[in-house]
């Protein structure tokens, strides 16, 4: 367990763009995880506002090299101790290595705040880091509507199950979610299936799923 969650009150107003720029701003290190580009903008214009020190923004509309570099001078300044405030999109979430001690995430599905969990406290450096969940400005934009349900079913675990059982580190809160999800329940009727992918999946043999799996069948060269 290297990080604490700070669930919102259900239910909860809105956090603005200003009074989260402030709290922000309050850290010397910290990240912040947006759901929407044009959310990161608004907070980012909030914070240039206040000429936060060690400001640095990554997002898709950055091209590749852009975002290597950004990410190599955010991990610099985290190792030497210097402010670091990075402003992202979901980009960050996954197969990103950095270490903040404190980490904000808007409300969105349970994976995603996990995933920004990931990238807090990250090297065990602290006794604990703090994830801090919050709802934004203009809270029912979503990237897609598979998101805005996923955000939903995090929305209705934590109704159901209240501010101390929503774990992170538990593996049945996250059984829970996508059982609420997906409806797994109706999964075991694909047993007749001739596709051995499903029996795999199934038997929970995941080296031979990433083996077999395939979201496009026919390779190609862009």
């Amino acid at each position: 367990r290297r990080v604490r969650v700070e669930w919102p009150d259900d239910p909860a107003p809105p956090t603005p763009w200003a009074e989260l720029a402030d709290a922000l701003a309050g850290h010397r290190q910290a990240l912040c995880v947006v759901n929407l580009k044009r959310h990161a903008w608004a907070l980012l214009d909030e914070l240039k506002a206040r000429e936060v020190a060690g400001l640095a923004h990554l997002s898709t509309s950055m091209c590749p090299a852009h975002r290597h570099q950004t990410l190599t001078e955010v991990r610099r300044r985290l190792e030497q101790g210097e402010p670091c405030l990075l402003v992202s999109t979901q980009c960050v979430e996954a197969g990103v290595d950095v270490d903040f001690p404190v980490a904000y995430r808007a409300w969105g599905p349970l994976d995603a705040i996990a995933q920004v969990a990931g990238r807090c406290n990250r090297n065990g450096k602290l006794d604990l880091g703090t994830v801090v969940v919050f709802r934004p400005e203009d809270p029912d934009a979503y990237p897609d509507p598979a998101y805005r349900q996923a955000a939903a079913a995090t929305e209705a675990l934590l109704r159901l199950r209240g501010h101390e059982s929503m774990d992170i580190t538990d593996p049945e809160l996250h059984t829970a979610y996508y059982r609420r999800l997906y409806d797994l329940q109706g999964i075991p009727k694909a047993r007749d299936d001739k596709d051995p992918l499903v029996e795999y999946l199934l038997s929970q043999h995941f080296a031979e799923v990433a083996r077999r799996y395939r979201l496009i069948q026919q390779d190609a060269i862009n």
